[in-house]
């Protein structure tokens, strides 16, 4: 997706004809979406048009990479694709006409939502633009003191459930493509980090398939109770065929551990790796990962954990 194209699209639409609206959504633990659109006025609606324009044209020269989930390399733009993120069709349901609470939260609601989103109506065949930020609340505040305005020399009290809506943009959403201006966001805004868990065990089946980690069941186990790691694994499943060809060279695995001396036991007669304990899950994946390297002009040794 192009920056450029984003901005564009926005710039042109017809603002008689074409409509903004503003979404606040809650997520809650079933993995359920309540969504809330309040009315805004058509002044408002440009003023969050204009702010959202003054961001994208921060990042109109932003190179692009692929999301990965081990994190985000500095001054690029992630990308991600819709189809592989698994809340957001039931986000984008909570935010049709059939679903959405034609109404402002209230009281306790207002302490629970997670992200508000634009819907951005343009004139094109690729559908909406949607836009999303998580919500900036003031709770702390609003429970240890006091928010207000001063009006006509007085100085009054706000309503303690307020919400912020800043300039800031973490995700921007068009025809089926993400792209994530905050790294975090990703994670936030479509809970993308409970796919890790699922994506780790697929990774995990294919290498208790090759059959070569003794104790396999409590290296999955332990696998699966390190965020770091299946955040790894996960990164592995995206890098096709990878593990396949790991375990099909397996005297180069030897090699490897007996180069960086890894406290890794090998059982040879049956070409299987001893897993013991916590302390060498890195290790392991790395291996999995084929990390490691020589490098051919100045045969350097070194391990890669790069995104």
């Amino acid at each position: 997706m192009n920056v450029n194209e984003i901005i564009d699209l926005i710039k042109e639409r017809d603002p008689e004809s074409s409509h903004v609206r503003l979404y606040f959504t809650e997520k809650k633990q079933s993995g359920r979406c309540v969504s809330y659109s309040p009315s805004i006025d058509p002044r408002l609606q440009e003023k969050l048009l204009d702010m959202t324009l003054d961001t994208l044209n921060d990042f109109t020269e932003t190179p692009q990479m692929p999301f990965s989930p081990i994190g985000s390399r500095e001054g690029y733009i992630e990308t991600f694709s819709t189809s592989e993120t698994a809340s957001y069709n039931e986000i984008i349901d909570s935010l049709n006409e059939d679903n959405v609470q034609r109404r402002s939260p209230q009281g306790s609601e207002v302490r629970r939502l997670n992200f508000y989103s634009l819907r951005i109506d343009v004139d094109d065949e690729n559908g909406d633009i949607f836009i999303f930020r998580r919500v900036n609340k003031f709770n702390t505040l609003t429970r240890k003191g006091i928010i207000g305005r001063f009006s006509s020399g007085d100085f009054t009290e706000l309503d303690s459930d307020l919400v912020g809506v800043d300039k800031n943009i973490d995700l921007v959403v068009y025809n089926n493509e993400i792209l994530i201006l905050n790294h975090i966001g990703l994670e936030r805004v479509f809970s993308i980090s409970s796919q890790y868990q699922e994506k780790a065990n697929e990774t995990l089946d294919l290498v208790e398939q090759s059959g070569r980690i003794r104790n396999f069941d409590a290296f999955k186990e332990d696998c699966l109770n390190d965020k770091r790691i299946t955040r790894i694994l996960t990164k592995i499943l995206m890098e096709e065929g990878r593990v396949e060809r790991v375990f099909q060279n397996f005297d180069n695995v030897v090699d490897v551990i007996e180069i960086f001396e890894l406290p890794i036991d090998i059982i040879e007669e049956n070409s299987t790796l001893v897993y013991e304990d916590k302390s060498q899950l890195l290790d392991f994946t790395r291996v999995i990962r084929d990390s490691f390297y020589k490098s051919i002009i100045g045969e350097r040794e070194g391990v890669d954990d790069g995104l």
